[in-house]
């Protein structure tokens, strides 16, 4: 099995769907990410702002005192660990890269503000990219992702710092989501980037439950749709719970004769 990313999700906000206000303390943060780290992470994605169904729009500017002081002390205590910051906005990218961040992963795949592509070509940043979900659900991966994709380009931003990313959970229905999911090897076929999925607890692993579930009680569904999108192609996993994600994939591989 190729190596597999895993990010680990870390949210600073207060109104996250799974984890909101438990990593609001820089020390929590940061304590949280070391554990992830620990367990397996090859990259810590940290998030400023929710946008989660319905999420609560908050400035630039908080989005950004949430993030700096969470990627400065990081940084510090683990030189070499690769971060990565979860927002659409030009200003808190800079801002966070200037911190010392390695990547952006744009939820609106760059479509969120005419300056995000710029930013992340000054930087020579990594960027994953995400079929826009600021966008009209309905429109079609092909269509959503070739802008963003021409956008990268014509900003300067090299083939080898680009992550394309089906943007499951941001569609109106769950079919739609798993028709992104399956739709994972014509991107890579097209498009030739690597693939970054992220279904962790969002709300197509409810699906397969008997009864209500709450977010952080989805951990089944949640490591079998990561599995069959590596099946897929995928070599990039956005997850909530590395520990298990890790052991997971390197069951399979194992099972395979392989190693992770």
């Amino acid at each position: 099995m190729n190596k597999i990313l895993i990010y680990g999700i870390l949210n600073v906000t207060p109104d996250s769907f799974s984890d909101g206000g438990r990593f609001l303390d820089t020390d929590a943060a940061v304590n949280h990410a070391l554990s992830m780290i620990e367990d397996g992470a090859d990259v810590i994605d940290i998030g400023g702002m929710s946008t989660r169904p319905g999420y609560e729009d908050v400035s630039e500017n908080e989005e950004t005192e949430r993030i700096i002081p969470v990627i400065r002390a990081l940084k510090e205590k683990v030189p070499g660990c690769v971060i990565s910051v979860d927002t659409f906005r030009a200003g808190t990218a800079k801002a966070a890269l200037e911190a010392g961040a390695d990547i952006i992963n744009d939820i609106s795949g760059l479509m969120g503000d005419p300056d995000m592509a710029g930013v992340i070509a000054e930087y020579k940043a990594r960027a994953v990219l995400m079929r826009n979900g600021l966008g009209d659900p309905d429109e079609g991966w092909e269509v959503m992702l070739q802008r963003t994709v021409d956008a990268a380009r014509n900003a300067g931003i090299k083939d080898n710092k680009i992550v394309l990313d089906p943007g499951v959970g941001f569609t109106k229905t769950r079919k739609q989501d798993m028709e992104l999911i399956n739709a994972i090897p014509d991107m890579i076929d097209k498009w030739g980037y690597p693939v970054l999925l992220g279904v962790s607890r969002k709300r197509i692993t409810a699906e397969f439950y008997k009864g209500e579930t709450k977010a952080d009680e989805r951990l089944g569904a949640s490591l079998a749709l990561a599995l069959y999108g590596v099946e897929k192609g995928a070599t990039e996993l956005r997850v909530h719970d590395v520990k298990d994600t890790y052991a997971a994939l390197k069951a399979v591989a194992r099972l395979k004769g392989e190693e992770l």
